[in-house]
């Protein structure tokens, strides 16, 4: 039998208050914070000015209300940096297999504010020529394996949002000009599972991507590789496993 954790009362309440606030409830007064968290006025009253003192709230003198404050903002950057290295750290044993079994360029990438960034890079050890993906560069959605599966897994509004303003730059003959085509292309990736590219944006170089998935439904990133097109078309049936599996793997361990 696990043994029962002792919480402290006073922490436990300052919590209670902090996660009142959310998309729903943004700014609150002290009487509706004293009501949602069941204590009386004056011990919330207490608590809240802690909070306000730390910057965990702010207080909205004009409106008598208060809300989330700006601490949170760094450490929501230092939290995602945290669990992007952690990521990185435990991908890159998977990802160099795979860029060693079929000598290409293995990929990871993240999604952050409705944008793709490489944020791992990984070249197989022995091959005499290689082809990579520029760190932290974001992606066109409509000409690239990642974006496109951006586009098909994300919700309705927001794809409706980016196809109605996506800028259809000719990259090659084969880039997605149109959106009848686009729309085509993503309904065949959410029957795949997976995206291509092939030399959709440069020249003798093709892709192929797996989306990683936060909570089993929501898309976190990619997994892909890069390489000539010839190899891509070599390979790609084979590495469609490990890539899953890759992708899988940082699923199961992102952290909340």
């Amino acid at each position: 039998m696990e043994k029962e954790v002792r919480l402290i009362q006073s922490i436990q309440r300052a919590f209670n208050i902090i996660n009142c606030f959310n998309n729903d409830n943004t700014e609150l007064s002290l009487p509706q914070i004293s009501e949602k968290v069941k204590l009386h006025i004056n011990t919330t009253r207490g608590i809240v000015n802690t909070l306000v003192a730390n910057g965990y709230l702010a207080y909205n003198s004009e409106k008598s209300t208060y809300s989330l404050g700006l601490v949170y903002i760094n450490k929501a950057d230092l939290a995602t940096g945290n669990n992007i290295k952690r990521l990185k750290k435990m991908a890159a044993p998977l990802l160099k297999d795979i860029a060693n079994r079929f000598q290409v360029s293995g990929l990871l990438q993240v999604i952050t504010n409705n944008n793709i960034f490489t944020i791992e890079n990984i070249s197989p050890d022995n091959s005499h020529y290689i082809l990579n993906s520029r760190v932290n560069l974001t992606y066109d959605l409509n000409s690239t394996a990642s974006g496109k599966l951006f586009l098909a897994y994300i919700d309705e509004p927001l794809r409706e949002y980016y196809i109605s303003h996506m800028e259809y730059i000719p990259y090659t003959a084969n880039t997605l000009l149109t959106r009848e085509a686009l729309e085509a292309e993503l309904a065949k990736i959410r029957a795949n599972g997976y995206a291509t590219e092939f030399e959709e944006i440069g020249l003798g170089v093709s892709c192929v991507a797996v989306p990683i998935f936060k909570d089993g439904e929501n898309l976190f990133g990619t997994v892909s590789i890069i390489a000539s097109s010839s190899v891509i078309t070599a390979v790609m049936a084979s590495a469609l496993e490990p890539l899953r599996n890759c992708a899988q793997f940082i699923s199961e361990n992102i952290r909340p």
